[in-house]
């Protein structure tokens, strides 16, 4: 059988340790600082007042207006150079060792994206002065969306020193898929979080948590939710807590909905 390395002579391990290697497991977390979270779901059913519900302790990157319903504590943010400051602002609270949120919330995380694309566009005309560049694409053969990729993926790992909840809010959108194209009466509706599967995919990798919100209406009158945590071939939603339950009802109470899903973590 093959041997591990805890069963190699003591003067092996030690040499190992003397040439930087941390031996040690890295143990899984359940601590509320360490998540990351992506919330989506209908407009107007609750998820600003569901985050905002643990008042002083959430801080808010406010990314478009429509926040008067609901009261929070955070900045607003229009554009790539406000979210820029406000990360920044975020991060020297941390170095300076006062930091006091337990999440960070961008809302709606569509916005952030668009900040951070409307900012490759920029370095695109700056780069290319005499080209007509008005969107992504038109930077060079696949440039633009290599660079905004990156941009996409260099801004979320700039949140992870963060010792804080990370929160994404965003809205889900239906698609029609077909497994079997040929077929078309087979096929069926999947709502997804409202980025598509290419661009999508560094905030999909980045996050612990999808979650998704089902709300029924009758008209404009919301008359249940639901929190999914893992997904299905119609919903896209997913979890790597294992303690989470996969559907957690949501009565009409937000702070009560808060507290019960903040107990699922330390």
């Amino acid at each position: 059988m093959m041997e591990t390395i805890q069963n190699q002579p003591m003067m092996d391990l030690e040499k190992l340790k003397t040439l930087g290697f941390n031996l040690a497991p890295q143990e899984q977390s359940n601590k509320w600082s360490d998540q990351k979270f992506v919330m989506a779901g209908p407009p107007k059913c609750g998820k600003t007042s569901f985050w905002a519900s643990a008042g002083e302790k959430a801080w808010f990157i406010r990314c478009e207006s429509g926040f008067n319903h609901v009261r929070t504590f955070g900045v607003d943010c229009r554009d790539y150079t406000d979210l820029d400051r406000e990360v920044g602002k975020l991060l020297t609270a941390n170095r300076a060792g006062v930091f006091p949120w337990e999440s960070v919330i961008f809302d709606p995380g569509s916005k952030v994206m668009d900040y951070l694309g409307d900012r490759v566009i920029t370095l695109g005309k700056e780069k290319f002065p005499n080209s007509e560049i008005n969107e992504i694409g038109d930077i060079g053969k696949g440039t633009g969306w290599f660079w905004y990729k990156n941009m996409v993926k260099g801004f979320l790992s700039r949140l992870d020193p963060l010792p804080c909840a990370k929160v994404i809010i965003l809205h889900v959108y239906t698609e029609e898929k077909n497994d079997t194209p040929k077929d078309k009466t087979k096929s069926y509706k999947r709502e997804i979080i409202s980025l598509s599967e290419k661009m999508g995919g560094p905030v999909r990798e980045w996050a612990d948590h999808i979650l998704q919100v089902r709300a029924g209406f009758v008209g404009e009158n919301m008359f249940a939710r639901s929190l999914v945590t893992r997904g299905s071939k119609v919903i896209e939603a997913g979890s790597r807590s294992k303690k989470l339950l996969p559907v957690v009802s949501w009565g009409e109470d937000d702070a009560k909905n808060y507290q019960a899903f903040r107990s699922y973590f330390d």
